[in-house]
């Protein structure tokens, strides 16, 4: 697990650490009003690609099979990608005005189309226990797509062109790099009666699949809406500009997300199996990952406290030092999110699907019912109350329900089986 967990992060932490310095080359070259409109089209297709995504990748790390195997996951992203490129075109003509405006969101929905492949690919790669070979599809995303941003606003100070070469590294990495070794390995390992599959059956595994993770699925679009919602409050009442300042200074906390991704991808397959296995080792395991996190948690935010001011000034400037209390609400907010990340890993470990998206639907009425007045009442640093608000409730709720469930006899999953007959799933 330490070498899976380390790869993880490595890639994890070059994909992160490149799209922060694209959005920083925007902030540098681009005026504030431009790398707004970057991050609002960025807020407005994001959980449209969450819910398309369905976390199928979860789905292959936690042992669901078809008969169809990996065909069926392809062709279900396949299908909803499709639908996300759709909505988002859709959103982009009503809440964009101007061509220019609009090509950046079919842009960035087809950068995601890219991403969401990509992703797909990684969930085979990871139900084998290989870390190393996403961690490689993520770093080349990440590079290629600064190296593409620098080149064309050296060439061209527009944002509608420096979409486009940020969407290109998500092309690249998917072309050149995952989507080869996923066939390699599926097309060495298909039976043949697989290869012989028919469309309709293809369609009806890739349905099933769909319809089985819509649960979860629903709760990360929700909880991506109440990250961005806001980022949709600041833009509406104060304004692109503000929106600007808002996304850089949340970029900081993405380093603590970053090892705790990381960890949560890579102990995921490894939980599922205890569930099913061993109730004592579950239990163990889980503890480490919730306590240990609240403890660098807790460190990082009186870091935060203390020194926020001269991070913001050492990274953007001594004008961004006056919301230093926006840094250390967002770091508060991200520290109650880290062990509401590892609770939801062990409860996705489960299979319970259904409870995560209630949880996802009470935290995300928390934010929605705050975060406008808020930012209304206080600008930025209200939109980081709202965030901590809806972080708060998020982790009392999974707290609650796997001190639940770990009191109960039925922890243990009997292992899912594949339906032949239907080419989808047995409950």
């Amino acid at each position: 697990m330490k070498k899976n967990t380390a790869w993880a992060f490595a890639g994890n932490a070059v994909y992160a650490g490149c799209q922060w310095i694209v959005f920083v080359l925007l902030v540098k070259a681009l005026s504030a009003h431009e790398a707004g409109t970057f991050a609002y089209a960025t807020a407005v297709t994001g959980p449209i690609f969450v819910l398309a995504n369905v976390r199928l990748r979860n789905l292959i790390a936690t042992g669901v099979e078809t008969s169809g195997g990996f065909g069926d996951y392809l062709a279900a992203r396949l299908l909803t990608t499709l639908a996300a490129v759709l909505i988002s075109l859709g959103a982009g003509a009503v809440m964009f005005s101007g061509p220019g405006s609009f090509a950046i969101v079919g842009l960035m929905a087809f950068g995601r189309a890219c991403d969401a492949c990509s992703d797909i690919c990684h969930g085979l790669f990871q139900s084998e226990f290989d870390m190393r070979t996403p961690a490689i599809g993520l770093s080349v995303n990440g590079i290629v797509s600064v190296a593409l941003v620098a080149l064309t606003l050296i060439a061209s100070r527009s944002l509608v062109a420096a979409t486009a070469a940020y969407a290109g590294g998500s092309l690249f990495a998917l072309a050149a790099w995952d989507l080869p070794r996923a066939a390699q390995r599926r097309w060495a390992e298909m039976p043949t009666n697989r290869a012989r599959r028919t469309l309709r059956s293809t369609m009806a595994g890739a349905t099933r699949l769909i319809v089985t993770a819509l649960p979860l699925g629903i709760s990360s679009a929700v909880g991506s809406v109440q990250t961005n919602i806001p980022r949709y409050a600041i833009a509406f009442s104060l304004g692109a500009a503000s929106l600007a300042r808002f996304a850089a200074i949340s970029y900081i906390p993405l380093v603590g997300h970053l090892v705790v991704n990381a960890t949560a991808q890579a102990a995921l397959p490894i939980l599922a199996t205890d569930a099913r296995t061993s109730n004592r080792q579950y239990r163990a395991r889980l503890a480490v990952l919730v306590f240990g996190t609240i403890t660098t948690g807790i460190a990082t935010l009186l870091a935060a406290s203390r020194y926020g001011g001269v991070i913001l000034e050492v990274i953007y400037g001594s004008d961004y030092a006056a919301d230093a209390g926006v840094l250390v609400w967002l770091v508060a907010a991200t520290v109650i999110t880290f062990a509401s990340v590892f609770l939801g890993t062990g409860t996705t470990a489960r299979h319970r699907f259904k409870s995560q998206l209630m949880i996802s639907i009470g935290s995300l009425a928390v934010v929605g019912a705050s975060a406008p007045p808020l930012v209304r009442e206080f600008g930025l640093v209200g939109a980081a109350w709202a965030l901590f608000a809806g972080a708060t409730v998020e982790f009392s709720a999974y707290a609650f329900l796997t001190i639940r469930d770990l009191k109960s006899p039925a922890l243990f999953m009997p292992a899912v089986e594949p339906n032949a007959a239907a080419g989808g799933i047995a409950p």
